[in-house]
């Protein structure tokens, strides 16, 4: 290899390495962002929810879940027994504060920003590195309301870029099969995410593709 050739190979090595480096850089800011004000506000009354309710304060981090699981499990069974009767704070309050909870987890685990909507069932993530936009409130009045009437392993909640469904699909039905009421709860919901997007972008690599680096113009609105 000549010496000209030797610098167009370190020149390239350079500006992937470069290249890696500001993609990182970007994941690592989306990452650390604060959310709008709307969202914290939304958010730390679920925080102030659960721990008047279960006395433990969540903190964001994925293992907190499960509390919020019990929460929305007690709060369904209190809906559904007062009927019309008001309880301690209204389903769609819940659903709303325990959505931007869960969308909170969600983007301090995977890059991306919320878009606010003109209602709280409106409000949704969308992704950096898949093209994937989640709609955290809708996932969470499922596991308030015990609607279970689809099937599990649907991905409502979840919209995919149409040319990825097929390997989402594929990964979440080898998935065991799981109870209804497990399937739609904050934890699992965010399993079946992380089950998704690594499925998404294996299936992306084995094609040859780079990895995505999308912002929010790449999203139709």
């Amino acid at each position: 290899m000549s010496n000209e050739d030797e610098e167009k190979v370190d020149e390239a090595a350079a500006n992937d390495a470069g290249e890696v480096e500001s993609a990182e850089a970007r994941e690592a800011q989306l990452l650390a962002a604060p959310p709008p004000d709307s969202i914290a506000d939304l958010a730390h009354a679920c925080v102030r929810f659960v721990e008047r309710a279960v006395g433990v304060k969540l903190d964001f981090a994925p293992e907190t879940l499960p509390l919020l699981d019990h929460y929305l499990a007690g709060a369904r069974g209190v809906v559904a027994a007062r009927g019309d009767a008001a309880p301690a704070e209204p389903a769609e309050l819940v659903a709303q504060a325990a959505g931007a909870y869960l969308g909170e987890v969600i983007r301090r685990r995977h890059a991306s920003w919320w878009r606010l909507g003109s209602t709280g069932d409106d409000h949704r993530l969308e992704m950096h590195r898949v093209h994937l936009v989640i709609h955290p409130v809708v996932l969470v009045s499922e596991a308030l309301s015990g609607d279970l009437e689809r099937g599990a392993h649907d991905l409502a909640g979840f919209d995919l870029d149409p040319s990825d469904l097929d390997a989402a699909s594929r990964r979440l039905a080898e998935l065991p099969d799981v109870d209804l009421e497990d399937f739609v709860r904050p934890s699992t919901r965010l399993e079946v995410l992380d089950i998704i997007v690594d499925a998404v972008r294996a299936d992306h690599a084995s094609d040859g593709a780079d990895p995505l680096s999308l912002e929010p113009n790449d999203y139709v609105h």
